[in-house]
């Protein structure tokens, strides 16, 4: 799993963001150029699988660290165990029903 890390440089309807995987050999050199263009770094490194996985938790916000702490909660675990499952047992009957 690679790191991605976010840049932003501007706000609003005029707001530019920028990411870089740290697997590139070059990340430092990018980065810096990044941040002399006027960027800045913008949130914690994202752990994704590929860039479109970095995209979504990026622009998902707080709602995937909010997910990820709630699923590590035994009442969250629990709530999410109990939505898979139904989940799953509506897959079962909309698969078995066509």
């Amino acid at each position: 799993m690679a790191k991605y890390q976010f840049f932003q440089r501007g706000s609003g309807h005029s707001k530019e963001v920028r990411y870089l995987s740290t697997e590139r050999r070059d990340f430092l050199a990018a980065k810096e150029a990044l941040l002399v263009a006027g960027f800045e770094v913008h949130g914690d490194m994202i752990y994704a699988a590929d860039d479109a996985s970095a995209i979504a938790h990026f622009n998902s916000g707080m709602v995937y660290p909010l997910e990820e702490y709630n699923k590590a909660h035994s009442m969250g675990g629990l709530y999410y165990f109990l939505t898979g499952i139904a989940s799953s047992i509506r897959q079962y009957w909309a698969r078995r029903a066509s």
